[in-house]
């Protein structure tokens, strides 16, 4: 049946992937091998056949990948019958589901001679095909011949083919490097947090030397109030200081003592808040 046929034609050209080399009359061959597997050989020719092969494709990879503005045609690929086995050909996954034949060099090619004999009564118009439904073998093309005049077209079809499996690995080389490039992507917003981590830690280290040059600041006044206290200390009379730490009994009478030697206790009260005053404004 059509659906069997076409199943098998896109296993077929999976398995054989190799004979496609891209060279001069390869892919011919490689068809005509595959038309005498699915003994289709004299009813189908090897441009119908890559002419199908190229709709499929281009069928699958409008689905796969819609173009903008028409994405919503990717919900036909649930409708199209030959999506998931596409899509494992296109993947490389089909490559041993299918025998791998041997190129036909030989042109075995030959199509039916389709010069009618007499006047065929006209079909009735086919119902117009769905947008994502199987097609028939041959489509709309069977009635082209096979030799002949095709000899440039198909000579030209392999030079397409050429083009489209250098664009598929040009392709793949934009996507590998699209993932290179994310990658990079990747490394890069991850030293950016590293580096990020490493400017929070430097900023609370240094608002730590802040803090600690503070705190020196605070001992060098302080020590600077002490030094200075220390030398008003030095500074002062010693006879003075010595005289108001000592006995009164001991003390040497000065003017405004009290007859018999004995102080006046205002005199050395007054001398007392003196010195006391002295020190006071020397820490403050």
């Amino acid at each position: 049946s059509c659906l069997t046929d076409t199943r098998m034609m896109i296993k077929l050209r999976a398995a054989n992937e190799p004979l496609f080399t891209g060279r001069r009359n390869a892919a011919k061959a490689a068809w005509r091998a595959i038309l005498k597997e699915l003994g289709l050989q004299g009813k189908i020719s090897t441009y119908q056949m890559a002419k199908k092969w190229d709709n499929l494709k281009r069928r699958y990879k409008d689905l796969k990948y819609p173009p903008v503005g028409m994405e919503s045609v990717a919900d036909g690929a649930s409708s199209w019958p030959w999506f998931q086995l596409m899509n494992e050909a296109m993947e490389g996954r089909l490559a041993s589901s299918a025998p791998l034949l041997t190129p036909v060099t030989q042109d075995d090619d030959h199509a039916p001679d389709r010069t009618p004999k007499h006047r065929p009564r006209p079909a009735p118009p086919p119902p117009p095909p769905s947008d994502y439904g199987p097609e028939p073998f041959g489509g709309g093309d069977a009635a082209e011949p096979s030799d002949g005049p095709l000899g440039d077209l198909e000579r030209q079809w392999d030079a397409l083919e050429r083009d489209r499996a250098a664009l598929d690995r040009d392709r793949a080389a934009l996507d590998r490097d699209r993932a290179a490039v994310d990658r990079d992507r990747a490394a890069l917003d991850r030293d950016r947090a590293a580096l990020q981590a490493e400017r929070l830690w430097l900023e609370r280290e240094r608002a730590a030397l802040e803090r600690d040059r503070a705190l020196v600041e605070q001992d060098q006044v302080a020590l600077g109030r002490d030094r200075e206290v220390l030398l008003k200390m030095r500074s002062f009379p010693v006879s003075f200081s010595v005289s108001i730490y000592r006995p009164v009994s001991e003390r040497e009478p000065f003017a405004g003592c009290r007859p018999g030697g004995k102080p006046e206790p205002a005199r050395n009260k007054a001398e007392f808040f003196i010195f006391l005053n002295f020190i006071l404004e020397a820490e403050y």
